[in-house]
């Protein structure tokens, strides 16, 4: 599982037993399914929501095998597994039950009103038979079909209400169009026809000088998708071509997916101690061995880390390879270690540890607060501060697959070093 940014307590605002009919209990293999599409959303504030909507597909489909083994239902080709719609909408269209077409959106009992993209109802490619909310209650391990509602209705009372598209894409519908009886989607799915619930129909296809035009502005928009959502930067007609254009979809993903890429630091080197041209010119160098054996030979402060976090439980084998670089701030320096070894080649999924730690340069005065943060392409791992640096040692330590990578960040009082990504590449 990966931790949500900001975990609430839900247990006190609403009934969860009350969807007790309506719950089940997410696998193992749920959390992983959905972390491992989490890591393939370049937009940071959508994988949390991305991650949710996945657990609600996987969840949804369990309850549905539980409930109704008679139906079959089809998810492999949900828009929510293909990261290049997931990075725009954080819902899960063409599922299939049957011949009817499903559209998850995950939801919160906290309020009485829910947001659903426009492009669920108004893109006929995307629209459904039945729009289902669902609840996840991650660290409880389940997800509940909170509530749903069919097309047609939601047609009608969109003609009676006459909602706005709010500035993020979304439509604010009342949870009183929702039919919170689980029992009764059950039902429709198993009695109704797909026909008796009329869907838009396809609209004309879009003139090549327009979707040219957009793609052009994507093109030229590829910086800014890297940290905005899609709404921000284009109009909601503009977003409906989008959307409806795989190829201008696929642009925007491939694009962005492109510029991300960051060159790493391959301890991988390290292993045979050499080092790549990029740590070369950011002013790392390789710890010789006989520090990392314990030996004085390259600076006093080392053997004091080392010796402190031997105090901590942390030891660091003699296989262990490093390399050290200097931060240099106004308010102060200090000298990051980064140590790296491989747990184990042997085992069916090998895995490597890296170990962060913070110490002072010689002769130097250190920054009177720290803060180091580790991360992944996913969440962050590890995020703690020293307010006082002669207290202790602020140092972080990470295990990842042998194709995982790790962000370091470092903070000396207001100085801020992005450090690129750390992997490990071994040679064949």
């Amino acid at each position: 599982m990966i931790n949500q940014p900001s975990p609430q307590d839900f247990s006190d605002l609403l009934d969860w037993r009350s969807l007790k009919s309506a719950r089940t209990e997410l696998l193992p293999e749920h959390f992983q399914q959905a972390a491992r599409l989490s890591k393939l959303i370049y937009l940071p504030q959508q994988r949390w929501q991305v991650y949710l909507s996945a657990l609600a597909v996987l969840g949804f489909e369990q309850w549905l095998k539980e409930r109704a083994p008679d139906l079959h239902i089809q998810t492999d080709s949900a828009s929510i597994w293909q990261p290049a719609y997931a990075n725009l909408l954080a819902v899960a269209y063409n599922i299939r039950v049957g011949d009817f077409k499903i559209c998850l959106i995950t939801s919160s009992n906290l309020t009485d009103q829910h947001s659903v993209p426009f492009a669920a109802f108004d893109i006929p490619d995307f629209a459904a038979h039945f729009y289902v909310l669902m609840q996840v209650e991650e660290e409880e391990q389940q997800v509940a079909v909170s509530s749903f509602m069919n097309y047609e209705q939601y047609d009608r009372y969109q003609t009676a209400a006459g909602l706005e598209i709010d500035a993020d894409w979304t439509y604010t519908l009342p949870s009183t169009w929702f039919n919170p009886d689980s029992d009764a989607l059950l039902l429709n799915l198993r009695c109704l026809q797909a026909d008796a619930i009329k869907l838009p129909t396809l609209s004309q296809t879009t003139q090549n000088n327009t979707v040219f035009a957009l793609r052009q502005k994507l093109i030229n928009l590829i910086s800014q998708l890297k940290n905005k959502y899609i709404w921000q930067v284009l109009t909601v007609k503009e977003g409906t071509i989008l959307l409806s254009n795989p190829d201008l979809v696929n642009l925007a993903y491939k694009g962005v997916s492109a510029a991300s890429v960051q060159p790493l630091i391959n301890v991988g080197l390290w292993l045979r101690d050499r080092i790549d041209g990029l740590a070369q010119e950011l002013g790392w160098m390789l710890m010789p061995l006989p520090v990392l054996s314990g030996m004085r030979s390259l600076q006093d402060e080392f053997d004091q880390i080392r010796a402190g976090l031997e105090q901590q439980g942390v030891h660091i084998p003699p296989t262990a390879r490093g390399a050290y670089r200097d931060l240099e701030s106004e308010q102060g320096s200090v000298r990051m270690y980064v140590i790296m070894w491989v747990l184990s080649e042997t085992t069916e999924k090998p895995e490597w540890m890296l170990l962060v730690a913070l110490g002072s340069q010689p002769q130097a005065q250190m920054p009177k607060t720290l803060k180091l943060e580790v991360r992944d392409e996913a969440q962050i791992l590890f995020g703690e501060s020293l307010q006082g640096t002669s207290q202790g040692i602020l140092y972080a330590q990470v295990i990842g697959d042998l194709d995982e990578k790790f962000w370091v960040t470092v903070t000396a009082d207001d100085a801020v070093f992005e450090i690129p990504p750390f992997g490990l590449e071994l040679e064949k």
